[in-house]
């Protein structure tokens, strides 16, 4: 396991897991509600200093991939412990990219604390996205009704990339 570093299904909690985002328009109002989630999970100290981390990171390139999903991030000192926000959205959220951009359906907000390596980072950033190429995943992501089914999808996904 410790060459596998943080995984996605240890951090992630019932409280930071939203499977039917409403009323949300468009990015700076979908980061900011996954912020809170997190901020509410005591996973971050200060919604405005993560919120900052996560703008910068924007600038530096889009965090919108194919598939309709959206994995921003940050790195900042004001995350307590690494979290993981997940929020899920039928219609689509407008997720607006310097190249465009596209319908956010599925999207995790990754919350890193300063302290973790650039290489852990990259690695956690890594996994994840190896895992959202896969459709079954995704389409059990789709299929979640509830925090636990969720998980499962994430734990069964990680054990599936550590086998390969």
């Amino acid at each position: 396991m410790a060459q596998y570093g943080l995984r996605i299904s240890e951090v992630i909690q019932p409280e930071t897991i939203d499977l039917d985002l409403r009323g949300i328009k468009d990015k700076d109002e979908l980061i900011h509600y996954l912020i809170g989630l997190l901020f509410r999970a005591g996973k971050v100290r200060s919604e405005e200093e993560f919120l900052q981390a996560v703008h910068e990171r924007e600038a530096m390139g889009p965090t919108y991939m194919e598939h309709s999903i959206a994995i921003p991030h940050g790195k900042s000192d004001a995350v307590l412990q690494a979290g993981v926000a997940f929020g899920r959205s039928f219609e689509g959220i407008w997720y607006e990219t310097e190249h465009g951009g596209g319908l956010a359906k599925l999207i995790f907000l990754l919350a890193i604390p300063d302290q973790m390596s650039p290489d852990e980072y990259v690695a956690v950033l890594a996994r994840l996205a190896r895992l959202l190429v896969h459709e079954e995943f995704r389409e059990e992501l789709y299929a979640s009704a509830t925090y636990e089914d969720v998980i499962d999808a994430v734990a069964q996904g990680e054990s599936l990339l550590e086998d390969s």
